[in-house]
């Protein structure tokens, strides 16, 4: 997965470097939870090449600008929190040049259904634009009012601290940037988030702080990352969904409902993706062709692998599939 994260002048230094944080250990812990899950890489994004300055005088170096060819090699857009903590500045800073010209990049980026990330005050860049209208989310607790004011088509959504509607993702208050970061590695992989969730838990933290990151912990579920690592170990075989449960200590119908609530996705579903994941990587770092891949990953066929790969890389597969994914 490819993310890139918008430096905004005079944005809150926590938001932008808990994201990377996050990204960053979330990558460097791939391969000690499992080298086959995709890689995670991280670049910082500006309106112009030259180190943007934070709210606390920091200097973030930029990879990039948002008009550069490279920005369409991005999967997923993310907005940290922008350097306000009223209403008023916040809606004075939307009106600025540099995040004027933001939401015309976000814009654009939403029309072509790509994926959009933000917390906190960073939501009504994406409110602002329009992006929201019709769809839920969330948005920091002391901004509520002023967001169903400013923002009536959008169905604010203050129960939950991250909330996804389809390819838009959007986190509540300034420590949400860590379930925002930790929901994007979920996206890669439940074990590999779970991981990175727990190595950044610090005892010593207040308390406020460590609930943000037990919500996660809470979603990602236990059930499914022990499925997860089950399935890791079988996919060359055809895997039964019921005796992946089994080998978990739950139920089929169990272990379908924890994933259908937590993911939106079916076990099977899940399965097709780590086969694929594990495919691309064996493509990336070995000379074996499809047809000696294919077998590895649980396929008897090339063309049934080539149909699995072309499903993932655009993937939203949510309806049900067999139990048994045993491909010819």
């Amino acid at each position: 997965m490819r993310i890139g994260v918008a430096a905004i002048t005079g944005g809150w230094d926590s938001g932008l470097t808990t994201v990377l944080d996050v990204l960053r250990t979330a990558e460097a812990a791939r391969e000690r939870v499992d080298r086959d899950i995709p890689a995670i890489s991280v670049q910082v994004v500006a309106a112009a090449p030259t180190p943007v300055p934070t709210q606390g005088g920091l200097l973030v170096p930029i990879d990039f600008t948002f008009d550069d060819a490279r920005m369409d090699q991005l999967d997923v857009l993310v907005v940290p929190a922008i350097g306000a903590n009223s209403p008023p500045g916040v809606i004075d800073a939307l009106m600025r040049p540099d995040i004027s010209g933001l939401r015309a990049r976000l814009r654009d980026w939403a029309e072509e259904g790509r994926q959009l990330a933000a917390a906190c005050t960073g939501t009504l860049l994406l409110a602002e634009s329009g992006i929201l209208n019709g769809r839920r989310a969330t948005t920091s607790w002391w901004l509520s009012a002023e967001f169903q004011r400013r923002y009536p088509r959008v169905d604010l959504d203050m129960s939950r601290m991250v909330v996804q509607d389809g390819h838009i993702t959007t986190a509540g208050a300034a420590f949400a940037h860590i379930d925002l970061a930790i929901n994007l590695v979920a996206r890669v992989s439940s074990q590999l988030a779970e991981f990175t969730a727990a190595t950044l838990l610090i005892d010593q933290r207040p308390a406020r702080s460590v609930e943000s990151v037990l919500g996660y912990l809470s979603t990602a579920d236990r059930l499914i990352t022990d499925f997860e690592t089950w399935a890791r170990l079988h996919l060359a075989e055809p895997i039964s969904v019921a005796d992946g449960a089994a080998a978990i200590g739950t139920t089929r119908r169990t272990l379908e409902r924890h994933v259908r609530q937590r993911l939106g996705t079916t076990p099977n579903a899940l399965i097709q993706q780590m086969r694929a994941e594990r495919a691309r990587h064996l493509q990336r770092t070995t000379n074996l062709t499809l047809a000696k891949i294919a077998p590895m990953v649980g396929y008897q066929s090339t063309t049934a692998l080539r149909k699995a790969l072309n499903t993932s890389q655009g993937r939203d597969t949510a309806e049900a599939e067999p139990s048994v994914v045993s491909h010819d």
